[in-house]
């Protein structure tokens, strides 16, 4: 069961791809990840699900920096802008220490009052731990860019890193999490506040692979895989959703806005592209707790993690009860309309509680 976790786990997946790629070869094809998976001598289901996932990210981020840079190639920025990468980088070293004091004050001010009403011990949020942990996977993004490393090799380059801060917190008390997520997310909009559009459309995809890793429980769900059996019907059916889990995220909340004009949270409209892309990241989240509660069937998961995270961080930032539970149903929807029959069975009774706990039931006060 150790060897399973180990090739599962998309750390040391990548690494394994990463040290193909040191040792002279330069096709990083989707094709050639898949006969690494299919090489191995562990449970082709489990080598398949890491695959599958792998496949899907790297699509989604390689189609997100051909938008990025079509979008450039269009725009009147200046044609080099490759030459003037450097000045970018030191920029952005010059105003990530202020970008990340300014962020954990906006952090406490909305999450301040938090910390005694959720009985999180005080000890546990350490600003200068958590701003360390943030400078240093900035720093490690910001390097990739001034590298001109390819946007889907930061998941190579940090996504165990990622991973290690995420757990480091959540152990705790997953509270802590959202302070976080938080401060990460206040410096970033800092830091692309100092850039030119064509900068911002250049940086935003390194920020968004880590966005992903620090909101997603990738390692946790890659754990909980690689301890069930190739033929298990949770790793197939967590699998089957997880290849889809963008496509479904992006129709519920086109759905969402039909049924919520004129709505607006603390950072703006739904229609507006910051606030579309957090929402389409928070139904990608629930989707991906979905499946880490099948593959380790219980609702753990999200009694202690997600739940409580929610619960904490959307009345703060102005998000209602009423798109939550609505989104909720609309992804059932979706849930059943792509997924087999089979499959759904998997997921209903996970789908029916984590629907039921977010009800008007519940925050009928």
């Amino acid at each position: 069961m150790k060897n399973n976790s180990q090739v599962f786990s998309l750390p040391a997946t990548t690494s394994a791809i990463e040290n193909r790629e040191d040792r002279g070869s330069q096709d990083t094809s989707v094709s050639n990840t898949k006969n690494f998976g299919a090489a191995t001598s562990f449970g082709v289901s489990t080598s398949s699900f890491a695959i599958s996932w792998a496949k899907k990210y790297y699509n989604t981020v390689e189609a997100r920096e051909n938008k990025k840079l079509l979008q450039i190639a269009t725009t009147s920025e200046p044609a080099n802008y490759e030459e003037n990468r450097a000045k970018t980088v030191d920029k952005l070293l010059d105003k990530l220490t202020a970008a990340i004091e300014i962020a954990w004050n906006s952090v406490e001010a909305v999450l301040g009052e938090q910390i005694e009403q959720y009985a999180i011990e005080p000890a546990l949020i350490n600003p200068l731990e958590i701003a360390a942990d943030t400078r240093n996977l900035y720093r490690k993004a910001i390097d990739a860019y001034g590298d001109r490393e390819p946007v889907f090799r930061l998941s190579v380059l940090v996504g165990k890193d990622i991973i290690e801060v995420r757990r480091k917190y959540s152990k705790t008390n997953p509270l802590v999490l959202g302070f976080v997520t938080l401060e990460y997310e206040y410096t970033a909009k800092i830091l692309l506040g100092y850039l030119s559009e064509s900068e911002r459309s250049q940086f935003v995809p390194y920020l968004k692979i880590l966005e992903d890793y620090l909101h997603i429980p990738y390692g946790e769900i890659n754990l909980a895989a690689a301890n069930l059996a190739p033929n298990s019907k949770s790793l197939l059916a967590a699998q089957h959703l997880l290849s889809h889990t963008t496509q479904i995220a992006s129709a519920v909340y086109e759905k969402a806005i039909s049924h919520h004009q004129g709505y607006r949270s603390s950072s703006g409209y739904l229609t507006e592209s910051a606030v579309k892309n957090s929402g389409i990241r928070d139904i990608e989240i629930f989707q991906n707790y979905l499946c880490w509660c099948v593959l380790e069937g219980s609702i753990r998961p999200v009694q202690q993690e997600l739940f409580p995270l929610c619960l904490m961080l959307y009345p703060k930032l102005h998000i209602s009860w009423e798109l939550v539970q609505d989104m909720l149903l609309i992804l059932s929807w979706q849930i059943s309309d792509r997924l087999s029959a089979e499959d759904v069975m998997v997921f209903l009774p996970y789908l029916r509680a984590l629907t039921e706990m977010f009800s008007s039931d519940v925050f009928e006060n």
